[in-house]
């Protein structure tokens, strides 16, 4: 599970991280300092590093995704009676 003083983001140049080398277009998890300095440098897609809200939406923490999504209770109901 992703901690959540960690975001995503999309990088728009290549960049050499860990000893990987990224293409422009791919993802990757990033502690929140370390993606405000590449907003900052212009290397994440899609966010002009002056738009205060654009970087602000970039950096919002990575959010878990349910595996499945849950009945609900109306379902849950018709499946207990049926």
């Amino acid at each position: 599970m992703a901690q959540p003083d960690r975001v995503r983001i999309v990088l728009a140049h290549h960049f050499s991280r860990d000893g990987e080398q990224l293409l422009p277009g791919d993802e990757i998890e990033v502690p929140h300092h370390e993606a405000q300095q590449l907003i900052g440098a212009g290397y994440v897609a899609d966010v002009d590093p002056t738009d205060s809200a654009a970087v602000a939406k970039a950096l919002a923490p990575v959010e878990s995704k349910p595996a499945l999504a849950k009945p609900t209770s109306n379902k849950a109901a018709g499946q207990a009676s049926g």
